[in-house]
Parts: structure tokens; C-alpha cells; sequence
């Protein structure tokens, strides 16, 4: 059973919105499309999530339990990808500052003792020539 996110996602803006229209008009897709989505999502479980008529859908009892799962697992999958974007967003690697003793003394020296330099030390910083690498 090979289960992807799209297809995870999906069902889930199918509940959400209510209807397969509203579903593909958010997800920039066709109602046929979706449907046949979801049956394939379906036959894959081999279990009818949804009760669909011509007027309303309604989740199944399997259909309760496996958009709980869904959104769990969709939210742990945005979790890990902000966590890696927020990583490589970190400035990371050495830092070497070329600067005068008094500046280094009385700017540098007490932010990376209390552990708060991250981008730089005000304005002042600015003045430093600032190289990274290895």
C-alpha cells in the first residue's frame, strides 16, 4: 500500500470543505480528479471513507479515524519541513571578526558570553569586517 501525501491531503480538504467542487476549487484541481482521488484512496485502504450522495458526503466510522490519523501525519510532515527551513535559515559555521581589540573587548566578547549573538551586535557590528567559512 504506497498511501502519499497528496493523497492524505486531499481527503482532508474534502471533509474540510464539505464538497468535491469546493475541494478542487482550493486545491486548484478537477472535481473528476478528486473523485477518482479518493476512490483510488479508498481502494488502496480497501474502505469506504466517505458516503457520498448526490446531495451530501459524510464520513464512515473508518472514514473518523483515518482523517484523525491524516491530520496528525500532515501536521508532523509541515512540523519536520519548517524545523529543517528554520535550520538552514540559521546562520551556522565560524565566524571570524576583524576588528580592533577595545571593539572586541567591550561589543563581541560580552554577547557570546551571554550566548546572544546571532546577527550581530547592533550597529556597531557593521563597522567589522565579517568573513564565514571553515
Amino acid at each position: 500500500m504506497n498511501i502519499h501525501s497528496d493523497d492524505l491531503r486531499i481527503f482532508i480538504a474534502v471533509v474540510d470543505s464539505g464538497t468535491l467542487s469546493a475541494a478542487a476549487e482550493q486545491l486548484g484541481q478537477t472535481t473528476s480528479g478528486l473523485s477518482r482521488a479518493l476512490s483510488r484512496l479508498e481502494q488502496k485502504l480497501a474502505t469506504s471513507l466517505l458516503t457520498r450522495t448526490t446531495r451530501r458526503m459524510e464520513l464512515t466510522e473508518e472514514g473518523h479515524l483515518f482523517l484523525e490519523k491524516a491530520r496528525t501525519i500532515i501536521a508532523a510532515m509541515e512540523e519536520a519541513e519548517e524545523a529543517i527551513q528554520v535550520r538552514h535559515q540559521r546562520p551556522s559555521g565560524r565566524l571570524r571578526v576583524d576588528a580592533s581589540p577595545p571593539f572586541m573587548l567591550h561589543c563581541i566578547v560580552p554577547h557570546l558570553a551571554q550566548g546572544n549573538l546571532q546577527s550581530g551586535c547592533g550597529r556597531s557590528l557593521s563597522r567589522c569586517a565579517i568573513m564565514t567559512g571553515a
